[in-house]
């Protein structure tokens, strides 16, 4: 005598292990990723010191400077190709002039690539520009953090480019 509907236990347990099994996947490939649980670095501490940063930017805004930011690809040959671009940061007062002799620095994040930003000092290449070459993975949209200093001036600005990089010639 055979029971009928013996499957239906079988069936709901499959089931339930190809869940788990599904489950145990997503978790996995999640933690594996270098991106999967990015945040920002210190936020504890800047969400501690929020009002000292808020007096910074209001500081950094009453000098009225500006910033223009540009990030553009180089490829450079030696013996292999390797991907670099150039950044170029000039900086101007509120008269339009080029803000000269300020130590700069940025940090620039790639909005897929969150988990490895880059960071780098500028040099000064003359009436307030600057700039630095530096590894890229791959091109895209770049969140740039420039921070200046002049004396006791301190200027500080996000800026977003997009970094086009083309295949490199064979």
């Amino acid at each position: 005598m055979s029971k009928r509907g013996w499957y239906w236990p079988w069936l709901l347990a499959t089931g339930l292990l190809g869940i788990v099994a599904v489950n145990v996947t997503m978790l996995f490939v999640a933690n594996s990723d270098a991106n999967g649980s990015v945040v920002e670095p210190d936020y504890y501490r800047k969400a501690v010191q929020w009002e000292s940063t808020m007096t910074h930017r209001a500081a950094s805004d009453l000098l009225r400077w500006s910033a223009t930011v540009s990030l553009s690809a180089t490829d450079t040959v030696n013996g292999a190709t390797s991907r670099a671009a150039t950044l170029r940061v000039t900086l101007a007062d509120s008269a339009g002039a080029g803000v000269a002799g300020a130590v700069v620095r940025a940090v620039l994040i790639h909005n897929a690539d969150a988990g490895r930003p880059l960071e780098v000092a500028l040099r000064e290449d003359g009436a307030g520009r600057y700039g630095a070459e530096l590894p890229v993975a791959h091109g895209g949209l770049w969140e740039v953090r420039v921070n200046a200093d002049r004396g006791a001036e301190r200027f500080a600005v996000i800026a977003h480019t997009d970094l086009v990089v083309t295949p490199a010639a064979r």
